[in-house]
């Protein structure tokens, strides 16, 4: 295992930033993937350029929790377990949370920002405890679906944005679930209150679970999401100075726009289906079309649902000059054609 370790930090010891440069961090790679660098490259490289672009993911949980998606989607770090060894609790509200009207109202891109602050400050939590520690923690994942309603929203949901939460899992919290539990669910029955007290302190589960008129065994006060009202979901209307990009099926397509140094990249973004996409700086002087070959600017979200309930929205400093490819996939589709209407702006940095 040493030296799978020492091959595996040669090969990322450029990308690696020094807060995330722990043998627990490359470690937990090497283990969720049977210690197949093959297979883990591109992915680590994918997630480590992600921490350095301009979501800053190494100092998140540094920064006030404040997006507007906070309110409704709160957080469920509780401290650690303790009856289950090395592990921190979170408590993720599932059944109550109202997905549906978040979906209506936030663009993607801006959950996704707005979740990866969580995902963060579970991974910082981690950290601090393999610290004190000396050994490798986990995250114990307490989904309660609570209030959960099987209708037609939730399956639109399952169906359309599962690879939104897949993209979330592979790129920030599938490396923090314990090797021997990562693809385990344990579902618990009629007598759930004494089963998962055996798996965490009670000081560390949401209050809300005691009895009416009780005080314990739950002790950890958890904020409950506001729901959204309907009147706040996104009723925009595609822009009328809209461009239109069309991508066969299995095929991508590209937009690139020049941009000056310390200007801002400004963009909304409709689809038809779903897609993918990021931002690449094209180097013009090596006159190629071969990605790998470019610097990506942008997270790479592979799936992004569709046809969109509310656009991208969004902006990103114009690092310097050059021109800047807006890269949209549609390798998902068999025999769809991706309608893809845009607005690209290069606006004065604010």
């Amino acid at each position: 295992m040493l030296i799978s370790l020492c091959k595996f930090y040669a090969i990322f010891l450029v990308q690696l930033t020094p807060y995330y440069d722990t043998d627990f961090n490359l470690l937990r790679w090497l283990k969720g993937h049977d210690y197949n660098l093959e297979v883990i490259k591109p992915k680590l490289i994918n997630h480590l350029m992600m921490r350095k672009l301009d979501w800053d993911l190494d100092n998140l949980p540094d920064k006030p929790r404040n997006h507007p998606v906070h309110k409704h989607w709160k957080r469920g770090i509780t401290g650690e377990a303790t009856k289950t060894p090395n592990c921190i609790v979170n408590i993720e509200q599932s059944g109550g949370n109202d997905y549906w009207g978040m979906m209506k109202t936030h663009p993607i891109n801006e959950i996704l920002r707005a979740r990866l602050h969580d995902l963060e400050s579970m991974l910082r939590a981690i950290m601090e405890l393999e610290k004190k520690t000396g050994e490798q923690c986990a995250i114990l994942y307490i989904m309660d679906l609570t209030g959960l309603k099987l209708d037609h929203r939730c399956m639109t949901l399952i169906t359309a944005c599962g690879e939104t939460a897949s993209f979330l899992f592979r790129t920030v919290a599938r490396p923090l679930l314990p090797e021997r539990t990562r693809n385990k669910v344990n579902i618990l029955g009629s007598n759930w209150k004494e089963d998962i007290l055996k798996l965490a302190d009670g000081k560390c589960l949401p209050t809300y679970w005691n009895d009416k008129g009780q005080d314990g065994p739950f002790l950890a006060s958890i904020e409950r999401g506001l729901s959204y009202s309907p009147q706040a979901y996104y009723k925009g209307e595609i822009p009328a100075n809209a461009k239109s990009i069309h991508i066969s099926a299995g095929k991508s397509g590209y937009v690139d726009v020049e941009a000056k140094e310390n200007t801002r990249l400004k963009w909304e973004i409709h689809s038809n289906g779903h897609f993918s996409w990021t931002i690449y700086e094209v180097n013009e002087e090596k006159e190629s079309n071969d990605l790998t070959r470019m610097k990506r600017v942008y997270p790479l979200i592979n799936k992004i649902p569709g046809p969109t309930m509310v656009p991208l929205l969004d902006s990103m400093a114009v690092p310097k000059t050059s021109v800047y490819r807006l890269w949209f996939g549609n390798q998902h589709a068999w025999f769809h054609t991706l309608t893809v209407k845009y607005v690209v702006e290069v606006v004065d940095e604010y």
